[in-house]
């Protein structure tokens, strides 16, 4: 029992959201597919849903979940984050069985429509890579993309010989330095928390694939003008509540915006504040309240630490702090899967993405078994 009032949060991962749950005075019931080691230990409740990234997250088992939690704890709404851009069924599936703080099921389809979310930045004047259906006749210039897929492993050339998805488009590629924007929405009104770069993990079947993030980062007023006007624009035209993510490629004469997140991004733990927890913000912003933002204590980066080689994580694995999204001691991790997340924070940007990057690099030899 908690005399704390519980929240369920769910996604492919949802130990950030947890954090910033207990962070805001909830008890957090956590549904995703990694089951981590401190995600079990902060949240009042844990479900990890079996068959992993490609086949964990789909509407009966996420449904059966919920249906558990709510019968057994009464929260008081749900949270998600990644891993339902694909399917707003399920969005709309668990909406029937409780609140959802955040946006719903009709939202999330028109936001993740390629070719509907083109015609909106058209009509609104919003830069936005040109987008079609059929391949192009110079592949070399476009990327391929899977509708409604997350964290750049869906995407790669056009003009790469490997199967295309039935829900593939193609994007026009544009040049630019890679800019996130975490922000609160609610009706006719935005709050910008903070700019971010971002990095890739290249593999060879997947170029694009999220290595990391670091933040705030400064850009020039009359671009950083720009991503505001865009996302007010956008959020207005898709009645985007709570914390959203917006990225972009920016350039010294154009801003262009790739496309929305509609939902919790991957950098909460970059601009997560003790003072004003993100997920206190995200539910008063789907209540109709902004919140200001406060100063930033720090420059944080958050890297995700992909194993190279099949391992296990020792049974007596002694985790740094700067280590989140701790696999469980004895977890066999296949090659390319996430083993954890590296946090570090600095004095500028650039030196907190370095010692996220060099803590990366240290974690396999601390937490594998001696003969894997």
């Amino acid at each position: 029992m908690t005399d704390r009032p519980t929240i369920i949060v769910v996604g492919y991962s949802a130990r950030a959201l947890a954090s910033s749950a207990k962070r805001a005075g909830f008890a957090p019931l956590s549904v995703d597919v990694f089951g981590d080691e401190d995600m079990r230990e902060m949240s009042l409740a844990s479900v990890k849903l079996d068959g992993g990234l490609s086949d964990g997250l789909t509407i009966d088992k996420v449904d059966a979940a919920v249906a558990l939690l709510t019968s057994a704890h009464d929260p008081i709404g749900l949270v998600y984050a990644g891993g339902f851009e694909h399917q707003p069924e399920t969005v709309a599936a668990i909406a029937r069985r409780t609140r959802i703080f955040g946006n719903g099921a009709e939202t999330l389809k028109r936001a993740k429509d390629p070719l509907g979310f083109a015609r909106m930045c058209a009509a609104r004047g919003v830069q936005h890579p040109e987008v079609q259906l059929v391949p192009p006749d110079e592949p070399e210039l476009w990327l391929r993309k899977t509708r409604g897929g997350a964290g750049g492993g869906h995407i790669v050339p056009a003009d790469d010989a490997g199967p295309a998805a039935p829900q593939s488009y193609f994007q026009r590629r544009v040049a630019g330095r890679s800019v996130s924007a975490l922000f609160l929405a609610c009706p006719r009104k935005i709050e910008i928390i903070g700019l971010s770069m971002q990095w890739t993990a290249p593999t060879p079947t997947s170029p694009f694939l999220y290595g990391g993030a670091a933040g705030p980062i400064d850009i020039e007023p009359t671009q950083a003008g720009e991503i505001t006007r865009s996302i007010t624009a956008i959020a207005s035209d898709l009645d985007l509540v709570g914390l959203n993510s917006a990225d972009f490629l920016v350039s010294d004469d154009i801003v262009w915006l790739l496309e929305i997140n509609p939902r919790p991004g991957a950098t909460l733990d970059v601009f997560e504040s003790n003072e004003s927890p993100l997920l206190m913000r995200h539910v008063a912003a789907c209540e109709g309240r902004l919140t200001p933002t406060p100063a930033p204590a720090a420059f944080r980066a958050a890297e995700i630490v992909y194993a190279s080689h099949d391992l296990i994580v020792r049974v007596d694995c002694a985790w740094p702090d700067w280590a989140v999204d701790r696999s469980a001691p004895g977890t066999p991790i296949d090659a390319g899967d996430p083993l954890c997340t590296a946090l570090a924070s600095s004095a500028t940007v650039d030196m907190a993405r370095m010692r996220a990057s060099e803590r990366a690099k240290q974690i396999v030899a601390l937490v594998q078994e001696p003969d894997a």
